[in-house]
């Protein structure tokens, strides 16, 4: 009789083994852990370029001419990608500007600059670049001008991470100011303009 048992026994433990088993074969591993959260997909970054992704842009520039005219700016802006690789940037600017024989101005002003990314990989782009903006001084810029002038600009560029998330950013453009012939003295600015800066994504 006890032996009869112990055989009943064992074929119920092994029974319940071979359900356990099972039911780990179909369902996987960790099918006896109750409430087990299942493991979700890892975080993909933005790729840089992508639309409707946002990034604020911090520069510094330079222009100079041949006729000794210096403007130098900080420049802060927020750019919106509307199409894949197609950036537009608002900026907001504040510097200095000096001028041989002429006494020195501060500068502010603002402009829109569109870039095309037309050389975009996945760790540096080459871009071309047009704008246009606005600038007031506390003086006349340039000397025998306005204290408000039009700024229109274009150039070409290049970007490359920095860091995850960060672009440095470097860029050479024509830049030009006066103010569109709305006064009789116009004899207006047209420069090398150098800039640098870091593009952090938002």
């Amino acid at each position: 009789m006890i032996a009869l048992a112990c055989a009943l026994a064992s074929t119920g433990a092994c029974a319940a083994a071979t359900a356990v088993d099972a039911r780990a074969l179909l369902l996987g591993p960790d099918a006896g852990e109750a409430g087990a959260p299942a493991p979700g997909p890892a975080p993909v970054a933005t790729r840089f370029g992508a639309k409707d992704s946002l990034r604020l842009n911090v520069e510094g520039d330079w222009a100079g001419n041949l006729d000794g005219t210096n403007i130098g700016q900080g420049r802060l802006g927020i750019a919106w990608f509307f199409v894949d690789d197609f950036e537009l940037a608002f900026y907001g600017s504040a510097g200095y500007a000096a001028e041989t024989g002429a006494s020195g101005a501060g500068v502010f002003g603002g402009d829109l600059q569109l870039r095309w990314h037309l050389f975009a990989a996945d760790t540096w782009s080459v871009f071309l670049s047009g704008g246009c903006g606005m600038i007031g001084s506390s003086s006349p810029v340039p000397a025998g001008g306005t204290n408000f002038n039009f700024t229109p600009s274009a150039g070409v560029g290049a970007t490359i991470d920095a860091w995850e998330g960060t672009r440095a950013y470097v860029s050479v453009r024509w830049y030009h100011v006066s103010n569109a012939g709305t006064s009789s003295s116009n004899p207006g600015f047209n420069g090398l303009d150098l800039w640098v800066g870091l593009s952090f994504a938002l």
